[in-house]
């Protein structure tokens, strides 16, 4: 082992190596569209079991605390382990077809009704362009809306004609979607047989770990796991009650105040407050372009209220919830949604700050000592002798 660590000091080994990932790098980079197809393919073989292991992590929280808090009297710890996994899943089962009950039959007859009413809501929208297009004449305004006009004229059956062009498309596009909730389906199946196979399948990782580092190492990377689980399944938890708190606000608001579209609109506003930052805006928005086209007064109202709620989440609400910060200062908090949104969309909007906050502890924990290490190693010279040499 020895002669193999000062084997690979030598420079040529470096040199070698540099060369290597310079000339992958570069067929990469010449054949990047048949890189891009085979990890597509690649994903699409490995999603299901990507999926479980997330489904895994994210509900063993919740199987733990049925495991030592409700079963706990329960002798027989794989007993335990096992029940805890099914009323987990029990407890999934029962919340989605509350759910579904509950917001299946208003969200479809709101959708029916902003069906049916599509051609009075297009015909207001396009008196008010009218308006507009009029009022910036007389003000020698340039401005042009006759295209958005044309468009909203008899914009349901131009719809359907798109439609009907783009037939084959569209159903490529529903094959696609079937196809990814059936795979999440599975991932979700094969998360819950990881999570009762849990002990079993730690108890494999143990070992080989065991065989491939120190014991010290090991341990090192226990306690920096531990600490960035912590970070993000607070941050998950505590986002995802954020935002059931917000919708659920937001239905009493729209059912007390009598405004249509109840049910839709405080599932849209829900759900976009878990998208940090821009999340409350662009429920607010589609809000509004709902009431806005049935009373410009509600929308008004609305927008005031979603004003307050919104006030009140970011000063009383997240704080209480997240208990302080995550670590992450305030100002990085927008550069880490952007860059999550470059990198994979959505989900690294949705993942930049846990992410960060979690790229924050690695660095303290490991990386931020090693630096202070290094340099006090090379800060650590001899005292010179004074001048003059010692009093005699």
């Amino acid at each position: 082992m020895d002669k193999v660590k000062q084997w690979l000091k030598t420079p040529w080994v470096g040199y070698a190596a540099a060369a290597c990932v310079a000339v992958v790098l570069y067929e990469v980079l010449e054949h990047f569209d048949q890189v891009k197809a085979a990890f597509g393919n690649a994903w699409t073989f490995l999603s299901p079991v990507v999926t479980g292991l997330v489904v895994a992590y994210l509900f063993d929280p919740v199987a733990r605390f049925f495991e030592n808090k409700v079963l706990k009297k329960l002798k027989k710890e794989s007993a335990r382990h096992l029940w805890g996994v099914v009323l987990t899943v029990v407890c999934l089962v029962l919340i989605l077809v509350l759910l579904l009950v509950a917001l299946i039959p208003s969200l479809a007859k709101s959708v029916s009704t902003l069906v049916s009413n599509w051609n009075n809501y297009t015909e207001k929208l396009s008196s008010l362009l009218e308006k507009a297009a009029a009022f910036a004449s007389a003000h020698n305004i340039n401005i042009d809306l006759s295209s958005i006009r044309s468009f909203m004229e008899n914009s349901m059956s131009k719809l359907l004609v798109v439609v009907k062009d783009n037939a084959k498309g569209i159903l490529n596009t529903i094959g696609n979607i079937g196809s990814g909730i059936s795979n999440f389906a599975v991932g979700v199946l094969f998360g819950f047989c990881f999570l009762a196979a849990k002990k079993t399948l730690l108890g494999a990782l143990a070992k080989v770990r065991g065989a491939l580092f120190k014991k010290e190492r090991i341990e090192r990377s226990d306690t920096l796991f531990a600490s960035c689980h912590r970070v993000f399944i607070r941050y998950i938890g505590c986002t995802m009650l954020d935002a059931l708190i917000v919708g659920v606000a937001a239905l009493i608001f729209l059912l007390a105040a009598q405004m249509p579209y109840a049910p839709l609109i405080a599932v849209v506003v829900a759900l976009t407050n878990i998208i940090p930052t821009f999340g409350p805006m662009i429920g607010a928005a589609i809000g509004i372009f709902f009431l806005v086209l049935e009373s410009p007064f509600k929308a008004l109202l609305f927008f005031v209220f979603i004003c307050i709620l919104q006030g009140l989440d970011g000063m009383v609400i997240k704080p209480r919830l997240f208990s302080g910060s995550l670590g992450i200062p305030a100002v990085w908090t927008m550069v880490l949604i952007i860059l999550g949104g470059k990198v994979a969309g959505m989900l690294g909007i949705l993942l930049a700050i846990p992410v960060g906050a979690i790229l924050a502890i690695i660095y303290n924990e490991t990386i931020e000592p090693r630096l202070e290490k290094r340099t006090a190693k090379i800060n650590q010279t001899p005292l010179a002798e004074e001048p003059g040499g010692k009093d005699t």
